[in-house]
Order: C-alpha cells, then structure tokens, then sequence
C-alpha cells in the first residue's frame, strides 16, 4: 500500500455520493406513504443505497486504478 498515494477527486466524489444519498437527503425521503413494492419509501431508499453503494465504492476503486496505472495521468 502506497502511504503518500493521494486518491483522484473523481474517485473520491463517487465515493462521497452513497454518504450524500442515504445521510443528506433524509428531509426529501422520510416519508411513509407512498410505498414502493409494498415498503415504506423510506425502507425502499435505504435498500436502494445500499444495494447502489458497493457500486459507487467498485467504480472509485476503478477510476482510482485507472489513474494509478496511466503514467500520463493526474500524478499525486
């Protein structure tokens, strides 16, 4: 593991959008009625951001990657 690695601010912006999703947003969300697939629309958002967050984590570690591996790239 690098220890001076500095992480791409592409990586970390979509890293950041699971936290903005499921702790920022919760005056828009927090509602009972209606319902989604039969749960609360809140219990549906908080089971559509976790399904979603390994994806937004999976993509900032690719872009993250992609960085490290282009010599051309943004450098740290």
């Amino acid at each position: 593991m690098r220890s001076t690695a500095r992480i791409s601010r592409a990586a970390l912006l979509l890293a950041v959008v699971p936290f903005i999703g499921l702790d920022l947003t919760v005056a828009w969300w927090d509602r009972i009625r209606p319902t989604v697939a039969g749960l609360p629309f809140n219990l549906a958002w908080v089971i559509g951001w976790t399904a979603l967050t390994p994806l937004c984590l999976w993509g900032a570690h690719r872009l993250d990657r992609r960085r490290v591996a282009d010599p051309g790239g943004e450098g740290p």
